[in-house]
């Protein structure tokens, strides 16, 4: 099977796209922790942080990936 290239422009947009949900992250690291459950949900933001750095080193991306927040978690979305 060929493999799918990925040019370094399309993984470095994705990586920049990361930033802001990076900085946030920082931001609310910084301000503490009131609760254990704000703890895992810091953890839950830095894997799903994690996951968008990764995902376009791993296979093409369509444009719009993103990471959602919900009330229970974070998902990254491609």
């Amino acid at each position: 099977m060929p493999s799918q290239r990925v040019s370094h422009a399309s993984i470095a947009d994705a990586l920049d796209r990361v930033v802001p949900d990076f900085d946030a992250l920082i931001q609310k690291a910084r301000l503490g922790s009131r609760h254990p459950l704000e703890l895992h949900e810091l953890e839950a933001e830095a894997q799903a942080i994690a996951a968008a750095i990764v995902a376009p080193f791993r296979k093409p991306q369509p444009a719009g990936g993103r990471i959602v927040r919900t009330g229970k978690g974070v998902w990254a979305c491609p």
